[in-house]
């Protein structure tokens, strides 16, 4: 039986709404999803055993990079190569370009990286989109996420969750623009995808997973954050909808 391995290691965020996710879609058509990580994927061949989609979740990329350069990257590709497929979500989307530019303009936050990335598409990670929409720079709350409206390529408008991820900046010639940021000037690239090799590779540079309800469940008046949060929420949970169908129409991508 074929499986979804969803990477969980050191630098991963909350799984929860992922996981679910790639489980309501999945499990119907008879495929597992299972967690693996950078032991698993190295000293096991974790990749080689039946896997039909790898997903590298959002978190922090350096972390991932920490634990899977060189030997864990070379698998991941080696995998992609032979006709595996690559789903990069926030984090995972960064570090699956061939160079990231993050929070370059904040001295304390700023990482700039053009090496030991995975290189699966040949375009750079550019985040985070505070000035764009208007939001602070990156932490772990609220403060720094948005509820963004998306432009898919058939001009079909969807909701999602941003929360620190970029924009692609690449020759559009050598990506497939599945989707874009529809309120940020000259709307750049949200979600790309491109082949390599045998295999297929889609980035997402927001948590399309999140669900607002889920969000809402995390509030408390005590939180500094709760209005940001409870704006976010709230229209994400209007725009549910929307939101499942991006989700949905993204994931059946890999079912070619």
């Amino acid at each position: 039986m074929s499986k979804v391995l969803i990477y969980r290691d050191y630098g991963v965020g909350d799984l929860t709404g992922l996981c679910y996710g790639l489980e309501n879609y999945f499990k119907p058509k008879g495929i597992d999803v299972e967690f693996t990580d950078s032991a698993s994927i190295i000293k096991e061949d974790a990749l080689k055993q039946n896997v039909m989609l790898f997903v590298m979740p959002g978190g922090a990329a350096t972390p991932f990079l920490q634990k899977l350069q060189t030997l864990g990257n070379d698998k991941i590709r080696d995998y992609i190569k032979e006709g595996g497929n690559y789903l990069g979500v926030c984090a995972g989307a960064y570090y699956a370009c061939t160079k990231v530019l993050f929070e370059t303009d904040v001295k304390e936050l700023s990482i700039t990286r053009e090496s030991e990335l995975l290189g699966l598409i040949d375009a750079s990670a550019v985040g985070t989109l505070h000035d764009e929409l208007h939001i602070r720079p990156y932490m772990k709350n609220e403060a720094s996420a948005a509820a963004v409206r998306l432009k898919w390529a058939d001009d079909e408008i969807h909701y999602a969750h941003y929360h620190g991820g970029p924009k692609f900046i690449g020759d559009e010639n050598h990506m497939t623009v599945l989707a874009r940021y529809a309120d940020i000037k000259d709307n750049p690239p949200a979600i790309v995808s491109s082949v390599y090799k045998k295999g297929y590779v889609v980035l997402s540079g927001v948590h399309f997973e999140d669900k607002g309800s889920d969000l809402l469940k995390t509030l408390h008046h005590m939180r500094l954050d709760f209005d940001e949060a409870t704006k976010v929420a709230d229209t994400l949970v209007k725009n549910e909808h929307s939101r499942l169908s991006l989700f949905n129409k993204t994931l059946a991508l890999f079912e070619r």
